[in-house]
């Protein structure tokens, strides 16, 4: 295990060493997060789902996960909301410490994780945890967001759908279909290389990228933000830890358990300030957020991958 989180936080460290020597400034950090989000990361998933003969206890399993992850996020969020309230933090920055504080960075880091330490079958898992994420997100999330209610249900529906409709999702929608209708026998064994290898890369791109993002953003700047600082801290300790109280006794295989908890336990996902910025307040606290508890993984990850194991 050492060995593998020896290779994942090198990545970081290498993404962090480039951006803080400008061989990766802010614009080009953006350009590589694009490629990892458009292209390598949709490839991974397409090629893992369509690769893996998906069977009906599969199938359970991955609606299990979209489950958990859709009502935990709910659940939970409503739990940090009032540890925030009684924190007395910025009124106006719950609706969006919420959302930050109960998303999970399940592509960017999670799918690295999961094929690093467990495997093929993992990123189908994981996989399930992106499409939890993007439901929720896009739509309990961006309505807790913009503080709007009394919508109608059309409207949620409609904006639900044109959030949903990305590379990552499609990717897993459509490697879900080459899978169960046997599709990839068709597909030349060119163009599968071409995807296989374009998927291959997705980690260590995943992870510079993650490095640079952390140092863009300088460490030193983060911590003088306490509101921030104890936000993620608070994140990065709670979520686990709910996630681990509530999986432990259900009646689920062991690698959903897994992933399940690895993904809960993961640091803010990076799309919401993008949203928050467009329709809420307090994007800068949010986008601290996602550094802050971005750097705080680096603890808390490997702890918790290393708990994960009593499932195996």
């Amino acid at each position: 295990m050492f060995g593998q989180f020896f290779v994942l936080f090198g990545l970081m460290a290498v993404g962090y060493v480039c951006s803080r020597k400008k061989f990766l400034n802010q614009e080009m950090t953006t350009g590589v997060g694009n490629i990892v989000l458009f292209f390598t990361i949709p490839a991974l998933l397409f090629s893992s789902l369509a690769n893996t003969k998906v069977e009906n206890d599969m199938l359970t399993n991955f609606a299990t996960v979209v489950g958990l992850q859709f009502i935990s996020m709910l659940v939970f969020g409503r739990l940090i909301r009032m540890y925030y309230r009684f924190r007395k933090f910025d009124e106006n920055h719950l609706n969006m410490l919420e959302v930050t504080a109960v998303s999970v960075n399940n592509a960017f880091i999670g799918f690295p994780i999961a094929l690093m330490f467990f495997g093929e079958e993992a990123v189908v898992y994981m996989s399930a945890s992106v499409l939890g994420l993007n439901l929720y997100v896009w739509s309990i999330g961006l309505y807790i967001i913009k503080g709007i209610k009394g919508e109608r249900i059309g409207t949620m529906i409609c904006t639900l759908v044109k959030g949903a409709v990305n590379p990552n999702i499609s990717s897993i929608l459509l490697g879900l279909f080459a899978s169960v209708v046997g599709l990839m026998v068709y597909i030349p064994d060119f163009v599968q290389e071409f995807i296989n290898s374009l998927g291959s890369i997705s980690t260590p791109l995943s992870l510079i990228y993650i490095g640079a993002l952390t140092g863009n953003s300088g460490l030193k700047y983060l911590l003088k933000d306490w509101e921030s600082l104890e936000a993620s801290l608070t994140k990065m300790i709670l979520m686990p830890a709910l996630a681990f109280a509530f999986i432990y006794f259900m009646p689920v295989q062991p690698m959903v358990k897994i992933v399940y908890f690895i993904a809960m336990a993961l640091p803010s996902a990076a799309i919401v300030p993008m949203i928050v910025g467009r329709y809420g307040v307090g994007v800068e606290v949010s986008s601290k957020m996602v550094m802050l508890t971005t750097a705080f993984s680096m603890a808390t990850v490997p702890v918790c991958v290393a708990i994960s194991h009593i499932w195996l």
